[in-house]
């Protein structure tokens, strides 16, 4: 466990090594390394990053007169997984925006809504000390010993664009300010907390990812990025996950609970699945697309394990036709390819 008690705030920024005797060369000891020892903190990789998502960087933003703030999620695999962002450019409304890798090449992966003024001010305040160090008081025991696995990363941007000064008498301009701080989890910092909380934000305004089972996902970040992920009407898209949900790895559902993932007019449906689930070792599907309010489709992959030779796996296509029926939706048909040698990437 990380303890928390007695920390305060620093002046100097995350990532300074102010009064070391000499410079940290291991990324973790730094607190720079995600799960894959990738250094989070460095210029070029937080570039990539960027790239990574098709967004513009910090400065460039602020040379146009953009005030924003920004951060981008590593998950506790060392895989990129979401950028969330804050926008006020001139002559429109503030925004924010949920991106995820690829999204350059793939607008639809892209989320954009208005903030209202009171949401954007939240994001502003939410921001004021995410780039600050926290440190010990002096009295404190500095010998606990915390373990920390699989740790979360965040890289959190801020910029503020020139504008009128507020507090003062003749009209004076402020300076340009970036500000950015890159922290991992065992950090215990302030940069991830503001993280969730731009993430809780960005959930709260997004009416498409309201339908979201959020007991299926472990955190909003992972919520987000599901909802970026999803085709067509995203809202019936979303509701329709709790039926793929159930068709996981390990979940174990008996017959019965299979039959009544099957529309009431589809008996012929019932004894499909439930072989699909039974002789298959794990069905993973891609995101589901909306075809309208009442329909889902979904395609994904069953994998048949050979216990006695691993180049003997198999595989094959699925895909579900689902419609919304009573209390939800529910699987009108099912097709299942003729069975392949397994993909190995």
């Amino acid at each position: 466990m990380l303890v928390l008690a007695g920390l305060v705030f620093a002046t100097a920024p995350a990532l300074a090594q102010q009064g070391s005797k000499a410079p940290v060369d291991d990324v973790f000891d730094r607190g720079c390394g995600d799960d894959n020892g990738t250094d989070r903190c460095s210029d070029a990789v937080q570039d990539k990053m960027r790239s990574l998502y098709g967004l513009e960087s910090g400065k460039d933003l602020i040379a146009r007169g953009v005030t924003f703030r920004r951060v981008m999620l590593v998950d506790g695999y060392g895989r990129d997984l979401v950028a969330i962002s804050a926008y006020r450019a001139p002559g429109r409304a503030p925004v924010i925006e949920v991106r995820t890798p690829g999204a350059s090449k793939a607008p639809s992966a892209t989320l954009e809504t208005a903030l209202s003024s009171e949401a954007w001010m939240r994001v502003i305040a939410e921001s004021a000390n995410f780039d600050r160090d926290l440190v010990r008081r002096k009295g404190v025991a500095e010998d606990e010993i915390s373990l920390c696995l699989h740790a979360w990363f965040a890289v959190g941007e801020a910029g503020d664009a020139r504008r009128i000064e507020q507090h003062v008498l003749p009209a004076q301009f402020t300076e340009p300010v970036y500000r950015r701080d890159a922290e991992t989890a065992c950090g215990a910092g302030l940069g991830m907390s503001f993280a969730f909380r731009l993430a809780d934000i960005a959930y709260e305004v997004l009416a498409e990812c309201g339908t979201i089972d959020r007991a299926t996902v472990r955190n909003i970040p992972m919520l987000l990025a599901t909802c970026a992920g999803l085709k067509g009407d995203r809202q019936s898209a979303g509701e329709a996950l709790a039926v793929l949900h159930k068709l996981r790895p390990g979940i174990g559902l008996t017959q019965k609970e299979s039959d009544r993932l099957v529309a009431h007019d589809a008996d012929s449906v019932q004894p499909q699945l439930w072989s699909l689930l039974q002789t298959a070792g794990a069905v993973f599907f891609e995101s589901p697309e909306g075809v309208d309010v009442d329909h889902v489709s979904a395609r994904g992959t069953a994998i048949y394990w050979n216990t006695d030779k691993a180049d003997d796996d198999e595989e094959a296509t699925v895909e579900l036709a689902l419609i919304r029926q009573l209390d939800g939706f529910v699987v009108k048909s099912l097709r299942v390819s003729e069975r392949r040698p397994m993909k190995r990437d």
